[in-house]
């Protein structure tokens, strides 16, 4: 009995350590790539809400920003071609400094789009921020930002992670299952 009893213990902790592992590995190399395909996603929805901005006249644009604001659930900025702030969705355009030197200001100037993560001066927070510029014919006008709080980010990032560790929970829970009568049998059809 005891030789039955420790030769199923060693048969179940070899299916354990083989499903633990296959969830740990699972876990280590989805994780990060759901993160980078989460934020993507975001910067792409983000680019793609920016580039309908830039087919309004920019007197409309500056009329609509806090309307714009509302409906995107994003903070807009609207900027000129020197850098000056003509209008903010949540922050007095008058009181805050030139923006040309922000980094995806220089990045939207130099590549046609700009994307930076960095701390917010004005809102006290981080924020991941977008950066196109606003053309007439071919020339730069001024530059339309999008930003949205990196809090916002992870916490849509961190829901799917609730749900990937809950599915490899429920996965996981079978698989010992499976494992405990795998082990059983396979006492059973060695010992008699």
């Amino acid at each position: 009995m005891r030789v039955r009893n420790f030769l199923f213990l060693k048969v179940f902790a070899s299916y354990l350590v083989l499903v633990l592992l296959a969830i740990v590995v699972l876990d280590f190399f989805l994780t990060p790539k759901i993160r980078d395909v989460m934020t993507q996603s975001i910067e792409d929805d983000m680019f793609h809400i920016a580039q309908i901005i830039t087919l309004m006249p920019r007197s409309d644009i500056e009329k609509k920003v806090p309307e714009i604001a509302g409906q995107t659930n994003l903070r807009v900025t609207l900027i000129d071609r020197v850098g000056r702030v003509i209008s903010d969705s949540q922050g007095d355009a008058k009181q805050m400094d030139n923006h040309l030197n922000r980094p995806e200001i220089q990045q939207a100037k130099t590549e046609g789009r700009g994307k930076t993560s960095r701390f917010s001066v004005t809102l006290q927070e981080s924020m991941l921020y977008i950066a196109l510029p606003l053309k007439e014919n071919t020339e730069v006008k001024g530059y339309i930002r999008l930003s949205r709080p990196l809090v916002k980010v992870r916490k849509s990032i961190d829901h799917l992670y609730q749900a990937i560790h809950l599915t490899l929970f429920i996965i996981a829970l079978p698989s010992l299952l499976l494992a405990f009568l795998f082990s059983r049998a396979i006492v059973t059809r060695f010992m008699g």
